[in-house]
C-alpha cells in the first residue's frame, strides 16, 4: 500500500512540473471562445460576400430602370425592366437568403433619379450554436443622368413634306411625320430631363429650317442691314411709274380731192377648190405732213395736228364683201381703183398718253422701319394697279436672307477650309459692313421676270401657288438656347413654354440643309455672336454641345426659290450663271460639307436623324455626324421616337450617383 501511494506521489509531481501538460488544459478551456471567433468570421465572410452580390444586382437594376426611363418619373414598366435585372443578378434564395422584394422607385422631390433598396437575411453556419440563427443585410443605390452642362441645338426639317403621313410602326396606322416628330422632340426632353445650374445645366434650342431661317430678332439690330437709319438692300422687285411709253392713238378727217383722176372697175376671182385671193394691188402712195403743231396738258398728254397730203398712182384693189359659192364653185368679188397722179388732203390728229406702267427690276429699298418690325407702306403695291393681290403695308417676320457668299463654289471645291469671302458659311465671324450683315427676307415685294434687265411684265413670289409649291417660305422663329424646369411652364425670357412652341412648329418650304445647320452652329457656338450667353455656364464647369439634326428630305436647291439666298433665277449668290438645278443642289452638298467640318472642329458633337418612308440619308449627311454612331435612318414614327430617346441617353451619360 504504501508503494503504492510513493508511486502516485511521484506522478503527480512529475505532472506538476511537467508544463506540456498545462497546454492541454489550455486548450481544453479556449475551445468554445475559438469557435466563435472562427465562425462568426466564416459566418460574416459570407454575409460580406452576399451583400456584394445584393449590391451588383441593385446598381444593375438602378441603371437598367433609369435607362428605360423615358418620362419624368419612373412608370411600372420601367420597375419591372429594373426588377428584372435585379433578379438576374442575385436570384431568389441565393446563398440561402430569405426571400425578400427590392423596393423600386423613383427618387422623392427628386423624380428623375432611380432608387432602389432592398433588405434579406441569410442563415448562420457555426453561429447557431451560440444562439444566432441570421444575419441581417440591405443594400440600397441610385441612378441618374450624370449630365454635366448640356447645349442642344434641335435643327429641325420643317418643309413642306413634313405635312405627308408616315407609319406609326404598329398595323396599317399612321400619322403625319410633323406630329411625329413633336412627340419625339418632347420624348427627347423627358429622356435627358431639366436639369439645373448647380449640378449640371441643360439648354435646349430650336432651330426650324426650310429654304431660310427665322432668325432675324434673335439678332442684334446692328447685325441687320436696317439696323442703321437709311441702310438699304437690293430687291428684285418692281415700281410703279411713268417710263417713256405711251398709249398713241391717231384720227383722221375727211379728205378732200386736189387733183388727179381715178376709174373704177370690179371683178370677180373663182376656184373650185377654196376661196381665191384677189389680185395684188401694184400702186404706189406717197404721204407727207405739213403745219404740225403739238401741245401738252398737265397730265403730259401731248396732243399732235398736221395736214396730211397723199398721192396715189396706179391700181389698188380691195375686197369687196365676204367669199361665196355659186354654181359649185368659190367666188370672191373684188372692186380695182386706178388713180392716175390722184392728190388728196386732210387733217390728222395723235394723241399721245402717257403709260403708268410696273417696271421690273432690282432696286435699293430702304428696309430702317421695315426690320424694327413695323408695318410699312409695300413698295410694291399700287392701288391703281394691284392685280397680284398684294397688300397696301408689309411687315417682317424675321426671316433672313444670308449675307454675302462666295458663287464660284462648285460641287468640287475642296471642303478643307471655308473661303475669306464666303461669309454664310462662317460660323462666328461678326457682321460691321454690308457684306457681314444679315438682310430682312422680304417675299411682299419680290418678283421674277423675263431676262436679267429691266422688264415691264412679272410675277409675284409670295403668291399663295409659290407658297404652296415650295419656292417661298419662312418657318416658324427659331428659339436660342433656353433652361426648360419642365416641359409646361414658360421660362424666363420666353413666350411659350417647351410644349408650345414644339406644337408652334409649321410644314412649309422646300428642303436647304444647309442653313439650318449653319445657323444651329451659330446659335450653339461659345465663341460667335451668342459668346456671352454660350461662353461658360454658372457652375463653371465644361459646357457640351450638340446639334441634333433631322431631315425627312435629300438636299433640294431650285433656281425658282426665294430663300436665304435670293432669288437665284436672278441674284445668282449661291451658284453662277446658267447654274441648273441639279448644279445648284450639289453646290449645297459641298457647302454643307464644309460648314459640317467646321462645326466639328469646334467640338461640337453632330447627330444626324433621316425621317421618310425612303431612304434620305444621303453620303453627305452620313459624313456630316461626328461618327458612323451619330447617325441613324428611321421609317415609322417609333422608330424616330425611340432614335430621340437614344440619343438623350447617350448625351446624358447615365451613371450610379450614391
Amino acid at each position: 500500500m504504501g508503494k503504492q501511494i510513493k508511486r502516485a506521489m511521484t506522478f503527480l509531481g512529475r505532472l506538476r512540473r511537467n508544463q506540456a501538460g498545462n497546454t492541454l488544459a489550455m486548450v481544453a478551456a479556449a475551445v468554445i471562445p475559438l469557435a466563435g471567433l472562427i465562425g462568426g468570421g466564416v459566418d460574416m465572410s459570407r454575409a460580406y460576400m452576399v451583400r456584394a452580390r445584393m449590391q451588383q444586382a441593385c446598381d444593375a437594376a438602378a441603371l437598367a430602370g433609369r435607362r428605360a426611363m423615358t418620362t419624368a418619373s419612373m412608370t411600372e414598366d420601367n420597375k419591372a425592366e429594373a426588377k428584372k435585372f435585379f433578379d438576374f443578378n442575385f436570384p431568389q434564395q441565393t446563398f440561402g437568403a430569405a426571400n425578400f422584394t427590392p423596393v423600386i422607385q423613383s427618387k422623392p422631390g427628386e423624380t428623375t433619379t432611380v432608387q432602389v433598396s432592398a433588405e434579406t437575411t441569410i442563415p448562420t453556419t457555426i453561429m447557431r450554436i451560440f444562439g444566432i440563427q441570421t444575419l441581417s443585410l440591405a443594400v440600397n443605390c441610385d441612378s441618374r443622368f450624370d449630365i454635366g452642362n448640356t447645349d442642344v441645338m434641335l435643327v429641325l426639317d420643317t418643309t413642306g413634306s413634313m405635312k405627308d403621313s408616315i407609319s406609326t410602326g404598329s398595323g396599317s396606322a399612321t400619322t403625319t411625320k410633323l406630329a411625329a416628330l413633336q412627340q419625339a422632340v418632347k420624348d427627347f426632353y423627358d429622356t435627358l430631363g431639366p436639369g439645373s445650374d448647380t449640378s449640371g445645366r441643360i439648354r435646349y434650342g430650336f432651330m426650324p429650317y426650310s429654304s431660310t431661317v427665322n432668325v432675324g430678332k434673335s439678332l442684334p439690330a446692328s447685325y441687320l442691314q436696317g439696323g442703321t437709319s437709311g441702310e438699304t438692300w437690293d430687291y428684285q422687285t418692281r415700281r410703279w411709274g411713268f417710263w417713256g411709253n405711251y398709249d398713241t392713238t391717231t384720227t383722221y378727217g375727211t379728205w378732200t380731192k386736189l387733183s388727179g383722176s381715178e376709174s373704177t372697175s370690179t371683178g370677180t376671182e373663182s376656184s373650185r377648190n377654196s376661196c381665191p385671193s384677189i389680185p395684188s394691188s401694184t400702186g404706189t402712195t406717197t404721204t407727207s405732213n405739213s403745219n404740225v403743231q403739238s401741245t401738252t396738258d398737265s397730265k403730259g398728254v401731248i396732243t399732235e395736228t398736221a395736214t396730211v397730203t397723199r398721192t396715189r398712182n396706179g391700181m389698188f384693189y380691195t375686197a369687196s364683201g365676204s367669199c361665196y359659192t355659186s354654181n359649185s364653185r368659190y367666188r370672191q368679188d373684188w372692186e380695182a381703183k386706178n388713180y392716175n397722179s390722184y392728190k388728196d388732203q386732210t387733217t390728222a390728229t395723235t394723241t399721245r398718253t402717257p403709260k403708268y406702267e410696273w417696271q421690273y427690276t432690282q432696286l435699293p429699298l430702304d428696309v430702317t422701319q421695315f426690320v424694327k418690325g413695323n408695318a410699312v407702306a409695300n413698295p410694291a403695291y399700287n392701288s391703281a394697279s394691284n392685280s397680284d393681290g398684294l397688300s397696301s403695308t408689309s411687315t417682317w417676320n424675321g426671316c433672313i436672307e444670308e449675307r454675302s457668299t462666295d458663287s464660284s463654289i462648285t460641287k468640287d471645291t475642296s471642303t478643307a477650309s471655308i473661303p475669306s469671302t464666303a461669309y454664310d458659311l462662317q460660323i462666328d465671324t461678326l457682321p460691321n459692313s454690308k457684306d457681314t450683315k444679315w438682310r430682312p427676307h422680304w417675299p411682299d415685294v419680290e418678283f421674277s421676270r423675263s431676262g436679267t434687265g429691266v422688264a415691264y411684265t412679272g410675277s409675284w413670289l409670295n403668291s399663295s401657288g409659290s407658297i404652296s409649291g415650295g419656292f417661298v417660305a419662312c418657318p416658324t422663329q427659331a428659339r436660342k438656347l433656353t433652361s426648360y424646369a419642365n416641359r409646361t411652364t414658360v421660362p424666363t425670357g420666353q413666350t411659350s413654354s417647351y410644349n408650345s412652341y414644339v406644337d408652334s412648329l409649321v410644314a412649309v418650304g422646300g428642303t436647304y440643309h444647309t442653313i439650318g445647320m449653319m445657323w444651329g452652329a451659330r446659335f450653339l457656338s461659345p465663341t460667335g455672336i451668342f459668346s456671352s450667353d454660350n461662353a461658360a455656364a454658372p457652375n463653371g464647369f465644361n459646357v457640351s454641345r450638340h446639334i441634333v439634326f433631322m431631315t425627312d428630305g435629300k438636299m433640294s436647291a431650285y433656281n425658282n426659290v426665294y430663300g436665304a439666298w435670293g432669288y437665284q433665277a436672278l441674284d445668282q449668290r449661291d451658284g453662277p450663271s446658267g447654274a441648273s438645278n441639279d448644279d445648284l443642289t450639289a453646290i449645297h452638298k459641298r457647302r454643307m460639307e464644309m460648314m459640317c467640318n467646321a462645326i466639328k472642329s469646334k467640338g461640337i458633337t453632330i447627330w444626324v436623324i433621316g425621317f421618310s418612308d425612303e431612304d434620305v440619308m444621303s453620303s453627305e449627311l452620313q459624313n456630316c455626324a461626328s461618327s458612323a454612331n451619330h447617325w441613324s435612318m428611321n421609317y415609322t414614327s417609333a422608330s424616330l421616337k425611340t432614335t430621340f430617346q437614344n440619343i438623350a441617353k447617350n448625351i446624358g451619360g447615365l451613371r450610379l450617383s450614391n
